[in-house]
Parts: structure tokens; C-alpha cells; sequence
């Protein structure tokens, strides 16, 4: 199979307001200006993925992909078929949805908590088999990111780098996982997958 899809990056501010810390809204906000062109972003469904690393406290390096053209972005193109290995990277927030409370008491909709350390590798693992890509165990690492907010004043969520060799099992999910990510707060630039040298 063959992926089609726009890829564009940039370095530049984060957006936060001077004074106040980078949070993943900044991100979010600056990511949709980088897409569309306009300051004044639309609220609408967002039809693509992005990460941000930040470099320095004011330049962020941001990638954006997406199927459909935007300024400043080259098509690409990744052929996916079922054995195909990459060495892929993502950004990562690892939480468990419950819907219990700390008291024990049940909650009226799920929350997400961070999930214990020893989980991590099934959780990641179990999940990328569901995007239609098979993890090897032993190349599977976490480098953390920090704690970020996701909006000024709110609660901090830890990230990570996940790393790990990826191989396809099912085509048609593996270039979904592409192009529209493979975890939660993906608006905030979680889950986009990275080809990189190694795992």
C-alpha cells in the first residue's frame, strides 16, 4: 500500500504568552496557525497530526502531517505492506482509564490516570497491535519529556519518547496509524509516528 500525505516543519515560538510556561494548548493553538495560516484557527475537526520538541524555552521544532496539502508542505510518500519494519517514534502519554474513583467510588464517566511504570510496555504494545503494527519487545524504550499542562492552571500530564521496531500486520491500519496517530491528546501532539535511524 501506498501512503500518500503532506509533511511540512518548522521552528519557531510555542505560543505561550509571555510570562506564563509552555503548555500543550500553546501547541495545540500553534500547530492549527501553522496549518491553516491563520492566527485565527478554526474550530473545527483538525485533519492532522503533529509533534513538538521543544530545542530552547522559545523555539519549538514542529512537524505537521496530513493527507491534504498546506502551505509550505511537500507530498511524501511511505509504502506499507504487511512485514514492512520501521524504526518509529512517538510521543506518548501513558494513562489507564478507570472509572472508579481514588475512594473506590464509581464514577459517572471514565477518567484517565497515570499508568504504572510496569504497564507501560503492554499498554504500548497491545495498543499499536489495534493501529495494525506489531512491536518487537526487546527494542521498546521510553525516554521521558517532562510534565506538561495541558491547559494553564490544570493538571500536569507526564510524556514520553516512545521507541521501538515496528513491524506492519494489517496494511489498511498501519497507514491510518500514519496519518491520524495512535494515541489519546493526539490535538496536543501526542501519537504522531516518527521513522527514525534506529530503535
Amino acid at each position: 500500500m501506498q501512503v500518500y500525505y503532506y509533511e511540512a516543519s518548522a521552528l519557531c515560538h510555542p505560543g505561550n504568552p509571555p510570562g506564563q510556561s509552555v503548555t500543550l494548548d500553546d501547541h495545540h493553538r500553534t500547530a492549527w496557525q501553522l496549518f491553516s495560516g491563520d492566527a485565527h484557527y478554526p474550530q473545527q475537526e483538525r485533519p492532522f497530526v503533529f509533534r513538538a520538541q521543544a530545542l530552547t524555552q522559545t523555539q519549538h521544532l514542529f512537524i505537521i502531517r496530513s493527507s491534504v496539502p498546506f502551505p509550505h508542505a511537500e507530498k511524501r510518500v511511505l509504502s506499507l505492506t504487511q512485514g514492512t519494519t520501521l524504526a518509529l517514534e512517538w510521543h506518548w502519554v501513558p494513562t489507564l482509564a478507570t472509572r472508579l474513583s481514588p475512594s473506590g467510588e464509581r464514577l459517572p464517566r471514565s477518567q484517565h490516570t497515570l499508568a504504572p511504570r510496569e504497564r507501560w510496555e503492554h499498554l504500548v504494545a497491545e495498543r499499536m497491535q489495534r493501529q495494525g503494527w506489531a512491536l518487537a519487545p526487546e527494542s521498546l524504550c521510553f525516554y521521558p519529556q517532562g510534565r506538561w499542562p495541558l491547559k494553564h492552571s490544570s493538571t500536569q500530564h507526564t510524556v514520553v519518547s516512545v521507541r521501538a521496531q515496528a513491524t506492519v500486520v494489517d496494511a489498511t491500519l498501519a497507514a491510518a496509524a500514519w496519518l491520524q496517530g495512535v494515541s489519546r491528546l493526539r490535538a496536543y501532539g501526542m501519537g504522531m509516528l516518527c521513522a527514525c535511524p534506529s530503535a
